[in-house]
């Protein structure tokens, strides 16, 4: 794919998603297809909106090959400035079906299964995530993710929640807290509805906002954000931390 290619496909890819939008994920990210093999990471985040809610979840993951990821993650809730309790378990699959080569040319993709073993009274549910990620121009990367969550136990409700993801971010000629690899850019989080009855574009959640990324040589790497609602359907603000390790 040409420089030219990539910058025209990147401002496409982001006028159709800014035509969609995600939002009221307060843990969630916008992930990237690539796989690195053996690799292995443990992950806390935590996220909080205006109106004293939060989510955290801790997670491990590890490559054993170069198109397959497996990640368990456990979540935790806490609403209205309540006390937190445990809300679920989730096992994810990854799996890495394109790969952009050493040149620039192509781009990732990938595709990732998770399922969620909720606690209490809450619905199981599955989860379908396609996902491409491209580094043009040297400097910049963006990223899409199509999410499609389905509830699985008997009280399920019919149809399939609708999200989207998108991100774009470039490094930054930084050095603080003694790194240099820093990324800058922004995001955008889209939650369409139920494939049964979707909602108008001002109901729907749709949040936008900065995201900044860092990452240190001893695999230790950070990532935090804002966002901001821009319809009736939106949560008004949201703040997140994502703190994790490679080894």
């Amino acid at each position: 794919m040409s420089l030219a290619s990539k910058r025209l496909f990147s401002i496409c890819a982001t006028t159709a998603l800014a035509g969609m939008a995600n939002a009221q994920s307060l843990t969630g990210n916008v992930g990237s297809a690539n796989i690195n093999p053996g690799e292995q990471a443990a992950e806390w985040r935590i996220g909080v909106d205006d109106k004293g809610s939060a989510r955290s979840r801790i997670h491990y993951e590890r490559a054993p090959t170069d198109w397959y990821q497996v990640r368990a993650i456990a979540s935790f809730r806490r609403d209205d400035g309540d006390t937190w309790d445990y809300s679920g378990f989730t096992l994810e699959n990854w799996f890495q079906w394109a790969a952009e080569k050493s040149d620039g040319a192509g781009f990732n993709g990938g595709l990732r299964l998770a399922y969620t073993f909720a606690d209490g009274a809450a619905s199981d549910d599955l989860t379908v995530r396609f996902i491409m990620t491209d580094r043009f121009a040297d400097e910049w990367e963006w990223r899409a993710n199509m999410l499609a969550q389905v509830e699985t136990n008997n009280q399920r409700t019919d149809g399939a929640e609708l999200q989207s993801r998108f991100q774009v971010t470039r490094t930054v000629p930084l050095t603080l807290l003694g790194t240099q690899d820093w990324r800058m850019g922004a995001e955008w989080f889209s939650e369409y509805g139920n494939t049964e009855d979707l909602f108008g574009f001002q109901n729907q959640a749709h949040q936008v906002g900065p995201v900044v990324k860092a990452a240190w040589r001893n695999g230790i790497y950070l990532q935090a954000g804002v966002r901001t609602g821009i319809t009736d359907g939106s949560d008004d603000r949201m703040a997140k931390i994502f703190l994790g390790r490679e080894f």
